[in-house]
């Protein structure tokens, strides 16, 4: 009796699976979590991991609602806690489709076939692809060159030695791996050695820091594709007291920045007493490297001066210009050829006086003979018999 009731249980069971309709069997999503390194390194909290089916197959829902999952800390994507978030897939897929992932619109080289209802680990590794190097980017765009700068996130200066009297440490964090750089002043803006080691996890100290003085700074990184971030600006104050008087130059101006040989070019900065104490400050023009001048200017605490200085160049080139730190540069070129001096207008030809046409030239050579006749006549004719 026993066996004919079980007999009759399993038949029905296996007579009512047949009778459920196909569209009221659901299929249990696939749920992946594991480690994710982009270019050897741990990938940052914040990308983006999601999946498809290869060859573009319809259906695919990957993450919450449909949308890419987001790591929450570095190098790793999802949970292993059962209860955790999943990189969840499911839609019209049958049992061995190929998955492919992606992160950070990066194709990562673990596939993984579908199974329906599975929870497995799978670690994702990506190699980002260079300029015009079709690789995994661009989530298989072909080519496409990179032109998406990093993300920067997570900028502050609370990590290793954090804030000194002299010193301080910058971090961040990009999405994707990145230079190292920072750009900070208090005046005037100052560059830190470029780290150009690529990674997502960046740190740079800053030395030879002001005591008791605010800076202003920004952190920069590029790819390597050469696409550069730079983050908006931050500021910290060292720590201890500020000097009594302590100066600094800014506004450098070189005016103009092009000259002909023997002209003059004038160039100024402004000098700022920020200390609580009167005093002295020197500030030397460097051109080419070499002093060219020093002048001296006596602040009172706060006040800021205008200096000056001007300069002529006998030579055509380029010139480099620092003052106090401050750089720039101006030309000197050669003049243009002065106009030729006109040729003086030729003076006229005194115009010919006119000799007198009237009594003819030989008529005076008969006037004189006939006074010299005359004369002869006289003294040898007349005067002589008067004599006798």
């Amino acid at each position: 009796m026993q066996v004919k009731k079980a007999i009759f249980i399993a038949t029905a069971v296996v007579l009512g699976l047949c009778a459920t309709p196909v569209y009221a069997q659901v299929d249990l999503p696939h749920a992946f979590y594991g480690s994710v390194e982009i270019d050897g390194e741990e990938a940052p909290a914040g990308i983006k991991v999601e999946a498809r089916e290869a060859g573009g197959g319809d259906g695919v829902a990957t993450g919450i609602d449909g949308n890419p999952l987001t790591t929450t800390q570095v190098g790793f994507y999802g949970s292993a806690d059962p209860l955790g978030v999943k990189l969840t897939v499911q839609g019209t897929l049958v049992n061995g489709d190929i998955i492919e992932f992606y992160v950070d619109g990066n194709r990562a080289e673990e596939p993984a076939s579908w199974s329906t209802g599975a929870i497995q680990r799978l670690d994702l590794t990506v190699i980002t692809p260079a300029d015009g190097d079709g690789g995994n980017g661009g989530g298989g765009g072909g080519g496409v060159a990179d032109t998406t700068p990093p993300l920067i996130m997570d900028v502050l200066t609370t990590c290793h030695e954090g804030i000194t009297e002299t010193t301080a440490d910058i971090c961040w964090r990009t999405s994707e791996l990145g230079t190292s750089q920072v750009e900070y002043w208090a005046s005037p803006a100052k560059l830190s050695e470029l780290n150009e080691t690529l990674a997502t996890s960046h740190h740079v100290q800053l030395t030879g820091l002001t005591p008791g003085t605010t800076y202003t700074y920004k952190t920069m990184s590029e790819d390597r594709s050469g696409n550069l971030a730079v983050s908006a600006e931050f500021t910290f104050t060292t720590l201890g007291t500020a000097p009594a008087n302590a100066f600094t130059c800014s506004d450098l101006a070189i005016s103009p920045s092009e000259v002909d040989i023997g002209k003059s070019v004038a160039i100024s900065v402004q000098v700022t007493n920020t200390g609580s104490a009167a005093g002295s400050y020197e500030v030397i023009l460097t051109i080419n490297g070499e002093v060219e001048s020093t002048k001296s200017v006596y602040l009172t605490a706060t006040e800021s001066k205008s200096v000056s200085f001007t300069v002529t160049k006998d030579e055509a080139a380029s010139y480099s210009v620092d003052v106090n730190g401050l750089t720039g540069s101006f030309t000197v070129k050669e003049g243009a050829a002065p106009a030729p001096t006109p040729a003086p207008a030729p003076t006229p030809a005194p115009t010919p006086t006119p000799t007198p046409t009237g009594f003819p030239w030989w008529g005076w050579v008969v006037i004189a003979a006939a006074v010299v006749a005359g004369l002869l006549v006289y003294f040898l004719v007349i005067r002589r018999r008067r004599a006798y």
